[in-house]
């Protein structure tokens, strides 16, 4: 760390200590990733003084670091005023001259700190949390059984650029004791959980005495392991093997010996293990997300998410355990909208349902219990919302919500009160779990990040280092590699400013900084780009522009919304567009006109189209993935139910269906173990082959 020995340095309530390379608040850790603390350092030490950014980049880059230095420090920055919290535009510490660099404008001190009488707690905190030491106090008092010795890390995802490679570092569980008073939410952290890999789907069982959870790197649907331990200093204990696709979140029987989860992707099944051990048991087909429910004394009841035709149609149903009597509790109005999980009330009279269309994560919903209605929306709006439960005592209802800062904890008294948020901060927290008592719940708390890797004839080398890079592709002649960064302000799966690195020479450029891009697909020639971005609203909308800024940007073609878009080899482009809730495969000229229907089928997902032009693969209304000629006359089914756009990990995974640039091989990626296969590709015959074919005998 840059510095010149100077050690601890004080500025408002922050102390910088330099040397442990620690950012405090009142004597505790605030989350801030080392690069942008680096920075910080760079700064405070030359406070009053103008650093420049060449200054930054030599102090803290190095010459010899491959990176995109302008994308990075401008992370950076955003990083230390969030955990300053300091505004760009009224600044408190970090004044930004336009043209010259930075300038560090508080007051800062630097005594050598004496040292405390007790030691500081080993507990990080977020930059907006209240330390007032009644609060801490009256949360560490609120659920004592609960605290735990392990400290948390952190979750990083990496994508390698051309082989698909998510790994998942560090996940810590977290219990947060949220105060009674909503104008000062101040909460305190005890991990609970301590793993090299990723923590998530948190559940307690209904005494609040063990913890249930998923060792795997998504919080939605992915490769990982049930685990439970008992609180607050059991060992965790693995209960499932094998590795197969997991899907919470999890939830306890009713007398706490069995834990139900779903295996495979969203139309896979329920099984549940035993607590103490055991084989476990399919307990239910094509169902999600199950949870038990006891509406009278000796009756228990379920209720899960399924989809009971062929498609992509998701509702939340109830049923006896053997399915029988079962009842529809909420169905989305649109084709493609899925109701992915539910959460009655303790007075089991409302449901809270997590929904999702094909774009994204949608706001929750509270609905009637019996059907009567489709309810309303809850929390904040517009968000992502992935995860809800219900207060113990049901006047409250909490949320993991993202308005564009990563998912935090939102509550709302029920049945209309106005959102307040609870968490915020650097980490994220996804999952929910309340303690009996009412006072404090566990979330699954952690960093995401994604930097692309290229692997050539020189080995793997790593690409960018700062942000959440994804989406990346290779132009034509493979020496530019592109991608999207993720904005703070999206609230879709895959939103982002579009960048591009040389490989060549390592350059980094900013390309139309004035989108947000949903998707982008470049031209074989290098010279132009087809783009969704995503407006206010969040709908997203065909766009095209030259490369090299010779003109503005043209809107190409008016639906109601867009999902993807592909250079059409023939000329043209292809891409999936709808309106009233039904989506078709499109095709438009590079001059907007000639616009015409592709497929005569609706279409959910646009995967990739054949270099010769002649196929297109696609994810169909039905649910299936096929790959399609070109003019519809002939259709080979790739797999059955198996669609998907990604899930959360959309832009970062790759595509289910794909061609090698040579079109030899068709690349099938399988979504539940997170491998993708080379397959040979048989040439197409033509009419000829075809007729000549028919009058052969055998």
């Amino acid at each position: 760390m840059p510095g010149n020995g100077s050690g601890c340095l004080r500025f408002g309530p922050f102390e910088l200590d330099s040397v442990a390379q620690n950012l405090l608040l009142d004597g505790r850790a605030v989350k801030i990733q080392p690069q942008p603390l680096r920075v910080l350092s760079v700064l405070v030490e030359h406070a009053g003084q103008v650093v420049t950014r060449e200054q930054l980049r030599d102090e803290v880059w190095g010459e010899s670091t491959f990176v995109e230095f302008d994308q990075g420090l401008n992370y950076s920055i955003r990083q230390i005023r969030l955990a300053l919290r300091d505004k760009a535009a009224n600044p408190t510490y970090i004044e930004t001259l336009p043209k010259q660099g930075y300038r560090f404008i508080a007051s800062v001190t630097g005594p050598e700190l004496e040292e405390p009488e007790h030691p500081v707690a080993n507990t990080d905190i977020s930059p907006t949390t209240d330390l007032n030491p009644d609060t801490e106090q009256a949360v560490a008092k609120s659920a004592p059984e609960l605290s735990g010795r392990n400290r948390p890390s952190r979750r990083t995802w990496i994508w390698a650029a051309g082989a698909a490679i998510l790994v998942a570092s560090g996940a810590g569980w977290m219990l947060l004791g949220p105060k009674s008073s909503a104008a000062a939410r101040g909460v305190d952290y005890s991990p609970l959980t301590n793993f090299a890999d990723s923590a998530v789907a948190p559940t307690l069982s209904p005494d609040g005495r063990m913890l249930a959870f998923i060792r795997g790197e998504s919080t939605f649907e992915g490769p990982g392991e049930v685990y439970v331990k008992l609180l607050p200093d059991g060992d965790p204990v693995q209960l499932t093997h094998g590795g197969t696709g997991k899907e919470g979140p999890l939830a306890f029987s009713l007398d706490g010996s069995r834990i139900a989860y779903a295996e495979g992707s969203s139309a896979g099944d329920v099984w549940t293990v035993p607590v103490l051990g055991g084989d476990p048991a399919r307990f239910m087909a094509h169902a999600s997300a199950l949870s038990w429910i006891q509406l009278f004394p000796g009756q228990p009841r379920v209720m899960f998410s399924s989809i009971p035709e062929r498609g992509i149609h998701m509702g939340v149903f109830e049923s006896t355990e053997s399915r029988s009597e079962m009842r529809t509790v909420y169905r989305p109005a649109g084709p493609y909208g899925m109701a992915h999980r539910s959460f009655l009330s303790p007075d089991g009279r409302s449901v809270l349902i997590v929904e999702m269309d094909l774009g994204s994560w949608l706001p929750c919903r509270v609905v009637p219990f019996d059907g009567s209605s489709p309810g309303t929306r809850v929390g904040p709006q517009p968000a992502q919302c992935t995860d809800a439960a219900w207060s113990p005592d049901g006047k409250w209802m909490y949320l993991s919500a993202n308005t564009g800062d990563g998912y935090h904890i939102w509550r709302q008294r029920f049945p209309d009160g106005t959102p307040e948020q609870v968490t915020s901060g650097a980490t994220e927290e996804q999952g929910l779990s309340f303690a009996p008592d009412g006072r404090s719940f566990v979330t699954s708390v952690g960093l995401s990040e994604s930097t692309l890797w290229v692997h050539d004839a020189l080995g793997d080398r790593q690409i960018t280092s700062e942000g959440f890079a994804f989406l990346p592709s290779f132009s034509g002649d493979g020496k530019t590699l592109y991608y999207l960064v993720r904005s703070g302000t999206s609230r879709r799966f895959v939103s982002g400013e579009l960048w591009s690195v040389s490989l060549v020479t390592g350059r980094t450029t900013r390309v139309l900084p004035d989108y947000l891009m949903e998707h982008y697909n470049v031209s074989p020639d290098g010279k132009r780009i087809a783009f969704l971005s995503v407006d206010e609203a969040g709908h997203s909308q065909l766009w095209l522009a030259p490369l090299d800024a010779s003109s503005p940007p043209r809107r190409l073609a008016a639906k109601e919304y867009s999902i993807r878009v592909l250079f059409d080899p023939h000329g043209g482009v292809l891409f999936v567009g709808g309106e009233a809730g039904r989506s078709y495969l499109y095709h438009v000229n590079e001059d907007g006109t000639g616009l015409r229907m592709l497929l005569p089928g609706p279409i959910a997902f646009l995967y990739s189209i054949s270099p010769d032009g002649n196929a297109v693969a696609v994810w169909t209304a039905s649910g299936d993935v096929d790959v399609d000629s070109y003019d519809g006359s002939t259709q080979t089914l790739i797999c059955k139910g198996c669609g998907t756009a990604g899930e959360e990990n959309r832009g970062v995974t790759p595509a289910l269906v794909s061609w090698s640039p040579d079109g030899r091989f068709l690349y099938v990626h399988y979504t539940r173990k997170r491998q993708t296969y080379a397959v040979p590709a048989a040439p197409r015959p033509g009419p000829a082959a075809v007729a000549s074919r028919r009058t052969c005998k055998s």
